[in-house]
């Protein structure tokens, strides 16, 4: 019997929300077999949606990331926010969301976020929509003269995103009251980062790397005279010649 894409996509979100509360419960290994009767799905019928667990966890963060997202763009005066209250308010509702889930992500989060190349495929989704949010972010501010053009903008994208994963693990560390000291660690270092790129701190270093360069190898080069060729002399044989047979 065919089933409808809508059913297909309840079922999806049954599967990682069987998972999640498995996880939490169990705070050890959990079978697919258990996760599939927990949704309510057949043994069998689990693996047309998630070939192993690890790629139901790897759902669950795109998903995640997908609903953060979501919340952001449905925030009529998101727009209105400085550089920094935008990431703050990215890595707060992360947070927030997190929060029900905290065991899960407690036992999973760096299973998926520290991938790596270990599941390029999956973990490549996972971090592309979070990239995708820094980068509207960043270019939104660099619109508003609110910071100037990044010389390196991969790597300033590159350098939120792993901020964000530092958050979270202090976050999953952090046992103050209300995680206090979460909010004070990322309103710090988001300060920091966000008066540097206004300084356009990259920029100048570029630019002096670049004057130094000019400066102090460009202008040596006339020194160096090419070797004529009719001055090589033959090269003996590779490891004076072939052995004797």
């Amino acid at each position: 019997m065919k089933i409808s894409q809508e059913q297909k996509k309840e079922n999806r979100l049954k599967l990682i929300r069987a998972m999640t509360d498995l996880v939490i419960e169990n705070k050890g290994s959990v079978t697919m077999r258990e996760v599939a009767r927990r949704a309510g799905v057949a043994d069998a019928t689990i693996y047309n949606y998630f070939p192993t667990k690890e790629a139901i966890f790897f759902a669950y963060y795109e998903d995640h990331i997908n609903d953060v997202i979501d919340q952001l763009v449905t925030m009529d005066t998101f727009h209105t926010f400085s550089l920094q209250e935008q990431l703050q308010t990215l890595f707060d509702i992360s947070l927030r969301l997190y929060l029900p889930d905290r065991e899960f992500v407690a036992a999973t989060f760096k299973k998926v976020w520290l991938a790596g190349s270990g599941d390029f495929v999956r973990f490549s989704k996972v971090r592309s929509g979070l990239l995708t949010a820094v980068n509207d972010i960043l270019a939104a501010a660099e619109e508003a003269g609110e910071i100037p053009g990044q010389v390196f903008q991969d790597l300033t994208r590159q350098f939120f995103a792993d901020a964000y994963i530092a958050v979270v693990l202090y976050w999953l560390a952090d046992d103050s009251d209300t995680f206090k000291n979460t909010d004070v660690v990322m309103d710090q270092g988001l300060d920091l980062a966000c008066a540097l790129l206004k300084a356009g701190v990259a920029n100048k270093l570029f630019d002096m790397a670049v004057f130094l360069f000019k400066q102090h190898v460009l202008t040596r080069m006339s020194r160096f005279s090419p070797i004529e060729t009719a001055d090589i002399k033959p090269k003996r044989r590779f490891m004076g010649g072939q052995k004797d047979e």
